[in-house]
C-alpha cells in the first residue's frame, strides 16, 4: 500500500473504508482512477461495474498453494533446478453487492483503489492472485478483504433496455455498454421478455447493440462528430496494428466533455491467416468484428489516442457474401429508461 501525499479528491469519491485479512482498517474517500470500473470474470463472461453502484467488495481465499522456487541452469533449455525455497499464493473470489442487493461473483481484473484521509491518498491494490516473498508462509499474506460503502453512498438506480416495441425479431441479447470506458455492466433479463436491466444509474451513458434477422442494430445519437476528427481517427485506423487488415469507419460521435470519441467500426480480414490448429484458412472465407472503439482526442495535437475497444459482434462470410448490415439508430435510444 503506497502513500500519495498532496493528491485532489476525485470527483466520484464516495466515503466509506477498506478492512484487511489481519484486521487493520482505513476510512476515507474512497475512488478508482477517473473512468475506470471494476471489472471481474464471472461464471458467463466479463462484466464491469461502476463503483457509485456497489455497496460492499468481500474477498475470500479460494485457494491456498505453496510453491518451491527454481531456475533453468541452462539457457534455451527446458530443464529446471529446484531452488528449496518456498513461497505461498493465495487466490481470491470477489463478490460484489449492488445497491439494488443484486450480487456479481467472479475474479477481479487487478484494480488500484484511492483512499484519501485527512492526511493523504493511500493506493490500494485489488488483485486476484497474491503471490508471497521466499520464506514467507500463508499466513503472511495480508489482502483487503472488504471494502464498504457508507450507507446511502450507492447510487442504487438502474436502468432498462426495453425492446419489445423494437420491430425487428433478435436473434442474439444485446450487447450492452456504459460509458465513459466502455464497460460491460451484469445484465438481467425479465424472464421470457426481450427485457434488461444493468446497474448503470444514467440512462443517457448506455451503448448496445443487437443482433437481429436483418443485421446488427447500435444505438446512435443523432450528431457526428466534427469533420476533422472523422478525418484524425480515419488516420488512426489506417496504422492500427491487429489481425485485422480493413477497417472500415461506420461513424464517430463525440461523449463527455468532447474529448471521448466514440467510433463504430467494421474489421475484415482480407488476408492469409491460419487457424487454432495451424492450418491454413479457407482464402475464400473472411472474419469479420464489428466494434466499438474509444479514443482520447487532442485538438491541439490533432491526435487521438486509443483507449477502449469492445467488440460488438464477430463472424465470417464468404468473399462473395455481403457483410451483415449494421444501422445506427438514434430512435433505439427511446428503448432505454433510467429506475431508482
Amino acid at each position: 500500500m503506497l502513500a500519495c501525499s498532496g493528491a485532489a479528491r476525485a470527483d466520484d469519491a464516495r466515503a466509506g473504508s477498506v478492512e484487511w485479512s489481519d484486521g487493520h482498517r482505513l476510512a476515507g474517500a474512497i475512488s478508482l482512477t477517473p473512468g475506470r470500473s471494476l471489472h471481474l470474470f464471472t461464471g458467463t463472461g466479463q462484466v464491469a461495474v461502476s463503483l457509485d453502484e456497489v455497496k460492499e467488495i468481500h474477498f475470500t481465499s479460494e485457494k491456498e498453494e505453496v510453491w518451491e522456487g527454481f531456475y533453468f541452469p541452462n539457457a534455451g533449455q527446458a530443464t529446471r533446478v529446484k531452488t528449496g525455497e518456498i513461497y505461498p499464493i493465495c487466490y481470491l473470489q470477489t463478490e460484489i453487492t449492488l445497491a439494488d442487493g443484486r450480487v456479481v461473483v467472479g475474479y477481479l481484473f487487478t484494480t488500484a483503489l484511492y483512499v484519501e484521509t485527512d492526511d493523504t491518498t493511500k493506493k490500494v491494490v485489488l488483485a486476484a492472485k497474491l503471490t508471497g516473498a521466499y520464506g514467507q508462509k500463508l499466513a503472511d499474506l495480508v489482502y483487503p478483504a472488504l471494502v464498504s460503502f457508507d450507507a446511502g453512498a450507492a447510487s442504487g438506480g438502474s436502468s432498462q433496455i426495453d425492446l419489445t416495441q423494437a420491430g425487428f425479431v433478435l436473434l442474439h441479447p444485446p450487447v450492452i455498454l456504459a460509458q465513459p470506458d466502455l464497460a460491460q455492466p451484469p445484465m438481467e433479463q425479465a424472464p421470457g421478455k426481450p427485457i434488461w436491466t444493468v446497474p448503470v444509474a444514467d440512462p443517457g451513458k448506455i451503448i448496445f447493440a443487437v443482433g437481429a434477422a436483418d443485421g446488427i442494430h447500435v444505438t446512435w445519437p443523432g450528431t457526428e462528430a466534427d469533420p476533422a476528427v472523422r478525418q484524425t481517427v480515419k488516420g488512426a485506423l489506417k496504422v492500427m496494428q491487429d489481425f485485422y487488415d480493413t477497417r472500415t469507419l461506420l461513424g464517430c460521435f463525440a461523449g463527455g466533455d468532447g474529448s471521448d470519441i466514440y467510433s463504430l467500426v467494421m474489421m475484415k480480414r482480407m488476408g492469409k491467416s491460419v487457424e487454432a490448429d495451424g492450418s491454413p484458412s479457407n482464402p475464400n472465407i473472411i472474419a469479420w468484428s464489428l466494434i466499438m472503439l474509444r479514443w482520447k482526442y487532442d485538438p491541439e495535437q490533432k491526435k487521438v489516442t486509443l483507449l477502449n475497444r469492445v467488440g460488438l459482434a464477430t463472424g465470417h462470410a464468404e468473399n462473395s457474401s455481403p457483410l451483415p448490415a449494421v444501422f445506427k439508430e438514434p430512435e433505439l435510444l427511446k428503448d432505454i429508461s433510467g429506475k431508482k
